[in-house]
């Protein structure tokens, strides 16, 4: 009965909500930290992640224990925590004012471009940036790069994948890697052009040596549209697509792929953050993407999608089909990329199943290159941090978050390697 007394009270609320039209602000918006204890409070968190989209879940429910982040408007703040102190204890907040990471990441950003208006990664860049960067990387490179466009998105931008080669003839194995799926995890594209122009011109880190094996695929920035609005509303998820109407913008694109898709974890309504899409593939990004891969399937030997935060290495499946079949390999490799990432900074990562360590999610592109194509190794990596900054990470830790994925990076393609000689 709490938990139904608790629901209702926070309905006039949510649904007064005005849609915001101009720059979106989030002052005094704040990040709760829940862990619920039981089943009961956990449940109550639930009732809230599936029916009221106006709370924004950084972090979405999963097992009792697990941490669940939650950003609640100011207007908001009294009903819901008041709600919430009768079947739980409410923490302090663990961001007391989202606006104010947000104006101190975007003066950081200001001063480190001014520096240096070339992109690089002492700040975070723009989609067309990143984009003209691509090709000027292919052009520089030619014996080694070269950039497909597979794909337009809803608004009709380019979406765009570099390869990487320096020889084989197009048979050796792949390393695809994806990043930016999330529009607000800006952290995840510029680790992904780091590792792009480690790959190119890099001298010191030695992943360099991985081309002499393998031929590694990025996909740097896969919802473009999404990633383009977050400079208006920097804490934006998902697509820009309109099919459910304008005040509906938009699907989730890692709940969006054609396996298993609608089967738990994601949401039927159209203004959620975890919003399926009308139908599987619904969205250009996802679909594209997808076929692109379908092209390359025989020759992925690992697929990486990139993403932020909470510092994890996730294995298939995030639906109700569980453990993959090899998820003791899995385990063990993911393992081997944990203490190579802390190996530099010290830096934790932790591995396991999507379901035991976050959150059920249906329709996700790891599952859908594990279960459609059985790729070697399928993993979500988490990055920094655990939720200090959240998806708001400081542009000073863009270098030491790709500085130790790289690490961890060359540990998976070395072990890789002999998974593959073991083969033959």
């Amino acid at each position: 009965m709490k938990a139904i007394i608790l629901v209702s009270l926070f309905v006039v609320g949510i649904t007064a909500i005005p849609v915001q039209q101009a720059k979106v602000k989030y002052d005094n918006y704040a990040v709760y930290r829940f862990v619920p204890q039981n089943e009961a409070e956990r449940e109550n968190l639930l009732a809230l992640e599936q029916n009221y989209p106006g709370l924004i879940f950084w972090k979405g429910v999963g097992p009792v224990g697990g941490r669940v982040d939650i950003m609640i408007p100011p207007h908001l703040q009294h009903e819901i925590l008041s709600g919430l102190q009768t079947v739980m204890t409410v923490p302090e907040p663990m961001i007391p004012d989202v606006q104010q990471l947000i104006d101190e990441e975007a003066e950081l950003n200001e001063i480190a471009r001014a520096k240096a208006p070339r992109l690089g990664w002492d700040a975070y860049y723009t989609f067309d940036e990143i984009s003209e960067w691509l090709d000027e990387q292919a052009a520089a490179n030619p014996n080694v790069a070269s950039v497909q466009t597979y794909g337009q998105s809803f608004e009709g931008r380019p979406m765009k994948v570099i390869k990487i080669s320096t020889g084989g003839n197009g048979q050796r194995p792949i390393i695809f890697i994806d990043a930016n799926i999330h529009a607000r995890e800006w952290i995840t594209n510029a680790v992904a052009t780091y590792i792009i122009n480690e790959l190119l011109n890099g001298q010191t880190s030695g992943i360099r040596g991985l081309l002499n094996n393998f031929d590694i695929h990025v996909a740097p920035v896969i919802n473009p549209d999404g990633y383009a609005y977050t400079r208006t509303d920097r804490l934006w998820r998902k697509t820009r697509s309109n099919y459910a109407g304008p005040l509906c913008r938009g699907a989730d694109p890692n709940r969006n792929f054609g396996f298993q898709w609608n089967t738990g974890g994601s949401s039927s309504i159209c203004s959620s953050d975890t919003y399926m899409g009308v139908s599987a593939f619904s969205e250009p990004e996802t679909k594209t993407t997808a076929e692109y891969l379908d092209t390359i399937k025989d020759r992925v030997s690992a697929y990486i999608s990139l993403h932020s935060y909470s510092q994890l290495i996730l294995i298939p499946y995030g639906n109700n089909l569980g453990r993959v079949p090899d998820h003791d390999n899995h385990m063990r490799v993911g393992g081997l990329v944990e203490r190579a990432i802390a190996s530099r900074y010290g830096t934790q990562f932790e591995t396991g199943n999507i379901v035991e360590m976050l959150y059920v999610a249906s329709g996700a592109s790891v599952d859908y290159m594990k279960g459609t194509h059985d790729t070697t190794l399928s993993y979500t990596l988490e990055l920094r941090d655990t939720g200090r900054y959240g998806f708001i990470l400081p542009p000073a830790q863009i270098v030491p978050s790709a500085l130790e994925l790289i690490d961890g990076l060359i540990a998976l393609a070395n072990d890789l390697k002999l998974q593959l000689d073991a083969k033959k």
